[in-house]
């Protein structure tokens, strides 16, 4: 493939699924001759502020890639890419990527910004929750925070509360801000998700966590693509415009109606499970920064 730019370069600050992030960048300059610059710093993964401004002064960084666990020390990540690097875009937006780390910001966002799109209620205080569950209905709990290092995902979900007696046992041991809580809608052995990349997208099955069996065979374990409901598809293509996401992975149960009810949204998701992921993430981002450089090229010789 002939590449049409320059050497490019692209800053990156990325510390979870690094894998599939080694093979993006294998494949960012075999193909394009763009290189990844991490903007963390090396072998640390630990973000420095004098080094993030060494590194965009050292190369000219055209685009920049978030992709990073849910942690405290983000918001340093944030405040200085918004105040030193405010016109260089991102894969996904800064305000996206905090969302997303945040299940009770992301629902209450999806709520905003998409009224067809359906989600289990939620409820955004214990109080709120425990008297639902007092009166009847079912609840899922779930730690708020959505990317925690080191942290197994099944170990993400508390539990289910079935009454106001399960709703103390599982919370005693929380902050309300710890938590999120959703109706629980039944039983579903398995979940479909979605995968985004633009306007591509794939939908595979898988297994629900809240379901988990011990020793699945290879087969449960398998993940099976899954046509996409066009009307559903829509939505979620524009649910990503409206929160900023280009690349992104919903999580979605199907109810005895047939009816789709989104229960999780990721930023940037790992992809192991699409082996054209890579390829298809780098045409995305190519074909971005060759849109950008041909308005720039038109606007300078319009000016001139």
């Amino acid at each position: 493939m002939s590449n049409k730019f320059s050497r490019i370069y692209i800053g990156s600050i990325c510390n979870r699924d690094l894998e599939i992030f080694e093979e993006i960048k294998k494949f960012f300059n075999k193909n394009y001759n763009i290189s990844i610059i991490n903007l963390l710093k090396k072998d640390s993964n630990i973000f420095s502020v004098k080094h993030f401004k060494k590194q965009i002064k050292k190369y000219p960084i055209s685009f920049i890639i978030v992709k990073l666990f849910s942690e405290k020390d983000n918001q340093e990540i944030y405040e200085t890419i918004r105040e030193i690097t405010p016109d260089i875009p991102l894969l996904n937006s800064l305000d996206a990527v905090q969302t997303c780390e945040s299940r009770r910001d992301t629902f209450r966002s999806i709520e905003q910004k998409s009224k067809k799109i359906c989600v289990p209620r939620c409820y955004y205080s214990f109080k709120e929750a425990f008297e639902a569950c007092s009166n009847g209905i079912k609840i899922v709990i779930k730690l708020d925070r959505h990317n925690i290092p080191d942290l197994p995902k099944d170990d993400r979900i508390i539990g289910i509360a079935k009454n106001s007696h399960d709703f103390k046992e599982l919370t005693k041991k929380f902050k309300e801000n710890e938590l999120f809580f959703q109706e629980y809608l039944g039983k579903f052995d398995i979940i479909y998700k979605i995968y985004v990349i633009g306007r591509w997208t794939v939908s595979i099955t898988s297994h629900n966590r809240l379901r988990q069996k011990e020793n699945l065979s290879p087969l449960e374990l398998i993940h099976i693509r899954v046509p996409i409901d066009k009307q559903l598809k829509r939505r979620i293509l524009r649910l990503g415009r409206k929160m900023g996401l280009s690349i992104f992975g919903i999580d979605y149960i199907l109810t005895n109606e047939g009816n789709p009810y989104i229960i999780d949204v990721n930023d940037f998701p790992s992809f192991r499970s699409i082996p054209e992921a890579v390829s298809l993430i780098s045409d995305y981002v190519y074909n971005i920064l060759l849109l950008r450089q041909q308005i720039y090229k038109t606007r300078v010789s319009v000016r001139g």
